[in-house]
């Protein structure tokens, strides 16, 4: 260490794993908030189809527009 003695070796070592705690927080944080905005950014793509440089609806049907229409009789969960 510094050679300053116990108590100025203890603060400098305490300092260090501080430093290295909040930089460790810091780079947890920035992660989160890169997946928020990445998340965020999809969202907004699948959802409003021009937004976040998207041109359509990501899985949309270029053939068929308008309502889905079953092609079999649909039975109803609750129906007694």
């Amino acid at each position: 260490m510094s050679g300053g003695g116990v108590f100025t070796d203890i603060l400098a070592a305490a300092g260090r794993i501080f430093e290295v705690m909040v930089e460790g927080h810091w780079e947890t944080v920035g992660m989160l908030f890169d997946s928020l905005g990445k998340g965020t950014m999809r969202i907004n793509r699948n959802a409003y189809g021009s937004m976040g440089g998207g041109t359509s609806l990501r899985g949309g049907s270029p053939e068929v527009t308008g309502y889905a229409v079953p092609s079999k009789e649909v039975a109803s969960k609750f129906a007694k």
